[in-house]
């Protein structure tokens, strides 16, 4: 399955394929099991079960993903313990094994190699990427981050309370699928917590000849310009064995590995 995903970056980003990424962290699955969060973001959930969710549990088992083999979904999986049995997080998602990949693939001791995977996407793709993000980056940092993106989306923290709101998830939704429709074979860079993943459905199944690729918080040194989670600033104080990104400098090509 890791295999599947580096061509991706960016070698198949001119196929006529598609790609989505979803990853689950402990955040959505508390969200999904209806347990109180207290994010590190500027996001809560008081506990009990809420719209988004149900939504999130909805984008797992979509059973239209099992019959896409060129335009695939992926799931990163989060370790449920503490949280839910993990035979029934596994029973909630619709979907071949082969397309489960590791929620953590992007940060704490891969978070280098990430870095370089940004700066290679953005060479390589100018005026290309599409942003989803929060809407508290700074306008100095969007005229910067406007010289290479080609749109910029703008979402709220604090998505959960708002996402109870009608009006509010039709038009999150609403926005999101309008841009997915008028692109093809563009990357579509997610960092909005859980919205992302249930945007992601919404654009995927709008238009699956995308890449929609939740990169989480990696992108705020980028989009924020501070360090929001620990493993920015010492990759080494997590360290995640099942699957490394390697960086081959000659052929500017990444290779996803998995160790045991």
């Amino acid at each position: 399955m890791a295999a599947s995903i580096s061509p991706s970056y960016p070698d198949s980003m001119n196929n006529n394929t598609g790609l989505a990424l979803i990853r689950l962290g402990d955040g959505e699955m508390m969200l999904m099991f209806g347990i109180s969060v207290q994010s590190i973001d500027p996001w809560s959930w008081r506990g009990g079960q809420s719209r988004l969710g149900k939504d999130l549990i909805k984008s797992l088992n979509y059973p239209k993903y099992q019959y896409n083999e060129f335009s695939p979904v992926y799931y990163g999986i989060y370790d449920a313990k503490n949280i839910c049995p993990f035979h029934q997080l596994m029973t909630m998602i619709y979907q071949h094994p082969k397309y489960l990949t590791y929620t953590n693939l992007f940060v704490n001791s891969n978070y280098p190699a990430t870095k370089l995977l940004h700066r290679s996407l953005i060479k390589d793709h100018h005026k290309k990427i599409i942003l989803i993000i929060n809407n508290q980056t700074s306008s100095t940092k969007l005229a910067e981050l406007n010289e290479w993106a080609c749109e910029i989306l703008h979402y709220p923290h604090d998505g959960p309370l708002l996402w109870e709101n009608d009006h509010f998830r039709e038009q999150a939704i609403g926005k999101i699928v309008a841009v997915a429709k008028r692109y093809r074979n563009r990357l579509f860079a997610f960092s909005v917590g859980p919205l992302s993943r249930v945007l992601i459905h919404s654009a995927w199944l709008e238009n699956p000849f995308n890449r929609y690729i939740d990169f989480g918080s990696t992108l705020d040194e980028m989009t924020k310009s501070r360090v929001t989670r620990p493993y920015q600033s010492n990759t080494e104080l997590n360290h995640d064995p099942t699957y490394v990104i390697g960086f081959d400098v000659n052929t500017r090509k990444f290779q996803i590995s998995s160790v045991d």
